[in-house]
């Protein structure tokens, strides 16, 4: 434990050290080091059902760099790239809510770690990243549901809920390559580690290691770009497919097969509707799909659906209103689904300093494997960035 502190500590002050030393005389636009840090609270609270009333608080900080190696004079199109993450507060879901979906995006506990560590060469058409990243960065991700608190709205609890995959908060080590075809296609593709390591073995996230039980996980992805009356969208198709997991167990001293060759399908669509000088109007869909197999798989499908109405009230298009759904069926649960529906209001008060103030209402929460009420949630989240 002490031993990964010292290597994280070392290596991020040695970066800090080049920076400030090496290249602090030049000005920012030729400087190959980007620094950004960014902090997240969100307070929220319980009115009714779920588990039991209450409230409390979350957070998550983070410090990213990133180096450019061409205006390091290195080399033209590569990129170093980390970010450090420090989570911490008690978790609405596993205490108030008891949903399965996980009503807010940055609820995973208490914990300091390595969120992201990679290498990216980029070249005309296309580019690979190696090394430790995040999968929804550059997959499954819908740009207007990203304006959203619910989990959900990032990668499907069909995906999550049923294989490991490397998200927030535990991300893994593997390969991606993106192909820009041409101006409206793009293809992309990644393999990764088949299970990360949990916090318990892995406090840090800087233990890594290929094991055959882990097996590999992979996914694909076509993206297409379509104006509808001049208005624009973009469309994605995606598949993915796990070779399979076994665990050791330490009471039988065996090793059992968990899943093997687990795989899903899933459409992603954002396309603007209205848009004028100082407003504009988007709607988004996902939908998720994976096969049951015997007692695999209890979420096999999911829907979600929403608009943003950015500018509001604010001619420069600072604030915005938006309302979802997130609908996951079950197959074993005492429901056979869990409905998520999210209203937010955003105010950007300038670059650095957002406030959001969320309402969420759980039908049949079903995290905790029992019926419970229907829960209703409120959230203000604070977003600063420095």
């Amino acid at each position: 434990m002490i031993q990964k502190k010292v290597i994280l500590f070392i290596l991020l002050s040695g970066i800090f050290q080049l920076s400030y030393g090496q290249y602090d005389s030049l000005p920012k636009k030729e400087n190959p080091f980007h620094f950004e840090m960014s902090y997240i609270g969100d307070v929220y609270g319980n009115a009714a059902g779920g588990l039991k009333r209450g409230g409390s608080y979350m957070g998550m900080g983070n410090l990213k760099i990133g180096f450019d190696t061409e205006k390091a004079r290195w080399w033209k199109g590569g990129s170093f790239f980390i970010n450090g993450a420090s989570i911490h507060g008690k978790s609405l879901s596993e205490n108030f809510a008891g949903d399965l979906q996980v009503a807010s995006n940055i609820d995973a506990g208490t914990h300091v770690y390595m969120h992201e560590l990679w290498f990216r060469q980029d070249f005309e058409k296309c580019s690979f990243t190696l090394g430790l990243q995040d999968l929804n960065a550059d997959f499954m991700v819908t740009e207007n549901g990203g304006e959203f608190i619910n989990s959900s709205f990032g990668v499907p609890p069909v995906v999550s809920g049923n294989i490991p995959v490397p998200i927030f908060p535990l991300t893994g080590l593997g390969v991606s390559a993106i192909w820009n075809i041409n101006y409206r296609f793009t293809l992309q593709a990644a393999v990764f580690d088949g299970c990360q390591k949990s916090f318990e073995h892995n406090p840090y996230n800087l233990q890594w290691n290929f094991c055959k039980d882990d097996g590999v996980f992979a996914v694909t992805e076509f993206h297409g770009k379509f104006n509808i009356k001049e208005l624009g969208g973009t469309y994605k198709l995606g598949g993915y497919y796990h070779s399979g997991l076994n665990e050791f167990d330490e009471e039988t001293r065996t090793v059992n097969t968990v899943f093997k060759n687990n795989y899903g399908f899933y459409l992603i669509a954002d396309q603007t509707v209205f848009e004028r000088e100082s407003q504009k109007l988007d709607l988004f869909t996902q939908i998720a799909f994976t096969p049951k197999k015997g007692n695999e798989n209890e979420h096999n499908h999911y829907v979600g659906f929403g608009a943003n109405l950015f500018g509001v009230f604010s001619k420069e298009k600072n604030d915005a209103l938006g309302f979802a759904v997130a609908y996951v069926g079950l197959q074993t649960s005492a429901h056979k689904h869990e409905t998520a529906l999210e209203l937010y209001y955003k105010w950007q008060f300038n670059k650095n300093f957002t406030i959001q103030p969320d309402i969420q209402y759980i039908i049949n929460p079903s995290g905790m494997g029992e019926k419970l009420p229907d829960a209703l949630l409120g959230i203000l989240r604070l977003r600063v960035n420095f």
